[in-house]
């Protein structure tokens, strides 16, 4: 593919795109390192699409899918609703065309649309590294928060 900036059709993942959106998901997690059993992508991605709180979205560069991202929603005392960048992924040959950014348009949109009062992304040390993620997002006007993720696991 090109480099030159394209405008994707962004539109939720629907059944008959399902397939290729946990492919979609499995190539992302496969280039990060880390390989969740492709029934567990497809139960989770499943249960996404089914909640009216989540959304999923995929983009297609000529009848192709080349992204997707999905959005979570949560709710509390101190900012309302806000919403949350789970995974963005785009395939390394339709990179640095806009892809992503529209993505995170249509995401954001989405958010807007649902009352949302911000969008957060957490960004790891990996994906810092090796995508330059703050700068990315940085350029969509997200700022850093200043504050720290900490997580408990259930086993």
């Amino acid at each position: 593919m090109s480099t030159r900036m394209v405008q994707p059709v962004i539109r939720p993942v629907r059944a008959s795109d399902f397939a290729a959106a946990c492919g979609l998901l499995a190539r992302f997690f496969a280039e990060e390192g880390f390989t969740p059993p492709a029934s567990k992508i497809a139960a989770n991605l499943r249960a996404m699409i089914d909640d009216p709180f989540c959304w999923a979205a995929m983009a297609w560069v000529s009848d192709e899918p080349v992204g997707i991202i999905t959005i979570s929603t949560n709710r509390g005392v101190e900012f309302g609703l806000q919403g949350e960048i789970g995974d963005l992924y785009v395939l390394p040959g339709a990179r640095g065309r806009g892809i992503a950014r529209a993505l995170v348009d249509a995401s954001v949109a989405w958010c807007r649309e649902r009352g949302c009062a911000s969008v957060q992304v957490v960004i790891t040390p990996e994906g810092q590294s090796a995508h330059d993620l703050i700068g990315f997002y940085n350029r969509l006007d997200f700022a850093p928060t200043g504050r720290s993720l900490v997580l408990f696991e259930f086993e």
